[in-house]
């Protein structure tokens, strides 16, 4: 064999390796969108699979205190003063898909809160912990809790996943998540009770609760979106406006 005709070989053999490696790579990596935000994500997606069908929900943690407002079966915590409709989300702080939902439909769902058009629970998880070796989402979760205590339920929610790390796994440290709560608007004797819940981790066992309430609801990954008790589909949060259109008809409007 002439040294050109093995050379031609040895080029397609490598060319066809490296599409099949390309192809492996592509399968790997999750592509999805959320309002026109393209994220790609291995852990938090991933995670998210391995949580509902490799893991079971974690035992009843020893601390179950609640924070105020927040009760079972659901575990979550209410915002707004609408009695109806009511738009359950099911997050995982360290979520990176949670953040992309977060940026483009925060606002939108920060409008309609306001406008009373919605009644919005959170239900923070912790699973990625267990994916990215850290305990980040316990403890955002956590001081999440603290923030309800204080009346800031919305405006501290929306500061973390705006604060979240760009790189996954990081997570926040103790300090960043009690300066969130100042740049939620508490100072004096209500940013020392803040701060105190915070490190006192009062509510630590709070996302292991929402885990549990996930599960028995079906929840499949984070963000899991549930208006009046059935899920959102594709669909239903294709764009901002079919979003924002799917809950005004749900509230009649």
């Amino acid at each position: 064999m002439s040294d050109s005709k093995k050379s031609t070989r040895e080029k397609a053999a490598s060319a066809r390796a490296a599409a099949e490696a390309s192809e492996r790579r592509r399968e790997r990596t999750v592509r999805f969108a959320i309002f026109g935000v393209v994220a790609l994500v291995v852990l938090g997606i991933i995670g998210a699979v391995l949580w509902t069908t490799r893991s079971k929900p974690a035992p009843t943690p020893e601390n179950t205190a609640l924070p105020a407002g927040v009760a079972a079966p659901g575990y979550g915590a209410p915002v707004g003063t609408a009695t109806k409709p009511v738009l359950d989300v099911y997050e995982d702080f360290q979520c990176p898909a949670c953040a992309a939902f977060e940026k483009a439909a925060g606002a939108t769902v920060d409008e309609l809160v306001a406008n009373g058009q919605v009644k919005v629970v959170y239900h923070p998880m912790n699973f990625l912990d267990a994916n990215l070796g850290n305990d980040s989402s316990t403890r955002a979760a956590a001081a999440f809790g603290c923030a309800v205590d204080a009346g800031v339920t919305l405006k501290y929610h929306d500061i973390v996943y705006a604060n979240q790390p760009a790189t996954e796994g990081v997570g926040y440290t103790d300090e960043q998540l009690k300066s969130f709560g100042q740049q939620a608007g508490l100072s004096g004797a209500q940013l020392d009770t803040f701060n105190a819940c915070v490190d006192a981790k009062t509510y630590l066992g709070w996302p292991t609760l929402s885990n549990q309430a996930a599960s028995e609801n079906g929840v499949t990954g984070t963000p899991a979106l549930f208006l009046n008790g059935s899920k959102l589909s594709n669909e239903d949060i294709a764009s901002a406006e079919a979003f924002k259109a799917k809950i005004l008809a749900a509230a009649g409007q």
